[in-house]
């Protein structure tokens, strides 16, 4: 049985026992309660629901610090305000954002901070970061929507979209678009009979085609076959054609050394001799016109060609 003092017993029992809960605390989060913080400013335009002052924030999943500071910021729309700290150590930069999760089944939120390498981001979510001046004395880390949260936040959108849709195919359905589809199913239905009376027909096709085919064939044959003949004859023909071209270049090159030769009298038979040329005409005429007169004084007497009575002779009458 214990004789000492019962309080100090009792005493030394709570003070082992509040070490050995600091102790587990500082085991579990990590912290020994000296280190250098860091403090942001999250501006989030959703519902925080779960979130509270002193909940975690996780940094890939370990707690880096805790939430110290929340109020509603009303500048441009409602928005809630959530300061933050976190270690100095945290690997905050450019490229780092913000994010709500669930943690477990409880509804209790954490934030999470990732950075854009860390992770594929194949979130639908969106970044909140604005060019106006934001809120609070601390840096701003960007929120985003992943994972859950980025579906329910998209959720009015596609339910928007969907809206549209199902309105559009509700008038595709119209009781006009109903009508033309049934016309169009019944003149396909008159087009299947219409083929299925020409059945015979349709069956003799490929026949036909067939014997089209051999005579096509057949001529095609012919035509070569004349094509055979004939080849000696053009072949001929084209050689004909090359020695005629031939001589034709010869001739046309003699005939230009010979006008090479004569241009000098070229030139003067076009200077002199067409001038002369009227000249000549008047008295080929002229001779004409003497033997036209003279084959007329044969014509009336041709005896002239053989005695030519005396210039000054006397006709006597009988």
């Amino acid at each position: 049985m214990f004789k000492g003092d019962r309080n100090f017993a009792v005493g030394l029992f709570v003070s082992i026992a509040i070490a050995a809960f600091v102790a587990f605390v500082i085991w579990l989060t990590g912290r020994t309660g000296v280190e250098e913080m860091t403090r942001y400013t999250l501006l989030f335009d959703r519902d925080v629901s779960g979130l509270a002052v002193g909940g975690p924030v996780k940094y890939m999943g370990m707690t880096v610090g805790s939430v110290i500071h929340m109020d509603i910021y009303t500048d441009n729309g409602n928005r809630v305000r959530v300061d933050i700290e976190v270690l100095e150590t945290t690997p905050v930069d450019d490229r780092t954002y913000a994010s709500l999760a669930l943690q477990g089944i409880t509804g209790v939120a954490v934030v999470n901070l990732a950075s854009e390498d860390d992770q594929d981001t194949g979130e639908s979510g969106r970044d909140n970061s604005q060019d106006e001046p934001l809120p609070g004395e601390y840096p701003h880390i960007p929120v985003r929507d992943v994972g859950f949260a980025a579906i329910i936040s998209s959720a009015p959108k596609i339910m928007t979209k969907l809206d549209i849709a199902l309105t559009h195919a509700g008038e595709l359905l119209g009781e006009a678009n109903q009508a033309r589809i049934g016309n169009a199913l019944q003149n396909v239905e008159d087009l299947t009979a219409s083929l299925a009376g020409s059945r015979d027909t349709l069956a003799a096709l490929p026949q036909d085609l067939s014997a089209t085919l051999g005579e096509i064939q057949a001529t095609v044959g012919q035509l070569q076959e004349v094509i055979g003949e004939l080849r000696p004859d053009l072949s001929s023909t084209m050689a004909n054609l090359e020695r005629s071209s031939a001589n034709l270049e010869s001739l046309t090159a003699r005939f230009d050394r010979m006008l090479v030769r004569h241009e000098d009298d070229l030139g003067r038979f076009l200077e002199e001799g067409l001038g002369e040329a009227p000249e000549l005409m008047r008295e080929t005429r002229q001779t004409l016109r003497d033997l036209e007169k003279l084959a007329a004084e044969l014509r009336d007497d041709p005896s002239q060609l053989v005695h030519r009575p005396p210039a000054e002779s006397l006709d006597i009458d009988p």
